[in-house]
């Protein structure tokens, strides 16, 4: 669980088996037994929640000296955290949970054939919007994207006035992929027709070739 590592203020923490209550892994300066308190009262939360029929309990947090303990569920796990007292339980599992979801984001491994049109429509972007007018384009494609993106659209996220994917596409899906990102740079071309001129819109065009190859 190297992602607590990370979290600053972590003193020490611990893993422990739902099943059977055993300590799995403990990590940390921490000199107070925190694989033990956290073994005990994850099983203790267990009793209550069944016996009391208080549903899911959130979180558990034990203060003994200037630290707290804070212990909460992760699938068949509960984690133990020791921190300094003052330190606030929900902030301690927000930031592991926000940890969490970076380190299990997927890998984005696109197809040549779908990262050369993402890498092109960004250079039009950059192009047709020059130094001062990136975010009129960027709305532009925001607009495309509504219109002909398709089921392109939930693979896909907007930032930085940059297109990139969120996920990897389906393998059987590609060509499918790639002709709605040709749509796509067929309607940045044509409005750049339409507020540009043809010529200027040309070269601009044949600007983002020179570019990428």
């Amino acid at each position: 669980m190297e992602v607590l590592d990370k979290i600053p203020g972590v003193i020490g923490y611990t893993l422990i088996k739902a099943e059977d209550g055993s300590i799995e892994e403990m990590k940390g300066s921490s000199t107070a037994p925190i694989g033990d308190l956290a073994a005990f009262f994850s099983s203790a939360s267990e009793v209550i929640k069944n016996n009391l029929n208080m549903g899911d309990i959130d979180y558990l947090s034990l203060c003994y000296g200037a630290n707290r303990l804070v212990i909460y569920s992760y699938g068949p796990r509960y984690i133990g955290v020791e921190v300094e007292r003052h330190r606030e339980p929900t902030e301690i599992i927000e930031k592991f949970k926000s940890l969490i979801a970076i380190a299990e984001k997927p890998k984005i491994e696109l197809p040549r054939s779908i990262s050369s049109k993402v890498q092109q429509i960004n250079l039009l972007i950059d192009e047709f919007g020059g130094a001062d007018n990136k975010t009129h384009w960027f709305e532009l494609l925001k607009q495309g994207l509504g219109i002909l993106g398709g089921e392109i659209s939930p693979y896909v996220d907007l930032i930085n006035n940059e297109l990139t994917f969120n996920d990897n596409p389906p393998k059987d899906r590609e060509d499918e992929f790639v002709q709605g990102l040709r749509t796509l740079i067929d309607f940045l071309v044509k409005k750049s027709v339409e507020e540009m001129g043809s010529s200027q819109a040309r070269a601009k065009v044949q600007a983002v070739i020179e570019r990428m190859k």
